[in-house]
């Protein structure tokens, strides 16, 4: 009697912990972005030369932190508010083609996030809607 109740409760604990990891898995399915933590807060909406005078680091000193970090020519370079935060994004195509969008912290010029895949597929959705147009 003992030893039934004993496999019960071992069956009982392995299933409770396979639905937490199944549970924790759905939870992250698709949702791989992660919110951006920078140094100096600036809200969506508010209008670029408001930005600029948020911005504690120059263009050029952001562009050459993410170039620094991935090596290649930038396409593309904005500063915006991200996440609740002042963040340059630049799109970098490294020497194998592919395109790389690396994001720096407006405020102390530090790597925030680089995401070759996400890059990639805004350029890959672009191309699709513009055949889509044809």
């Amino acid at each position: 009697m003992r030893k039934g109740l004993v496999v019960l409760v071992s069956l009982g604990l392995m299933m409770g912990l396979a639905a937490g990891v199944r549970a924790d898995e759905e939870k992250g399915a698709g949702k791989e972005e992660h919110a951006l933590k920078g140094s100096v807060p600036a809200e969506k909406g508010t209008k670029p030369a408001e930005l600029v005078k948020l911005a504690k680091v120059s263009f050029k000193a952001a562009l050459g932190a993410a170039l620094k970090k991935v090596p290649g020519h930038a396409i593309k370079g904005e500063l915006e508010a991200e996440d609740g935060f002042l963040v340059y994004s630049f799109e970098i195509v490294g020497s194998d083609g592919s395109v790389t969008e690396v994001e720096v912290d407006g405020g102390n010029g530090k790597i925030l996030d680089v995401d070759k895949e996400e890059a990639n597929k805004d350029e890959e959705k672009k191309e699709g809607d513009e055949k889509d147009k044809d």
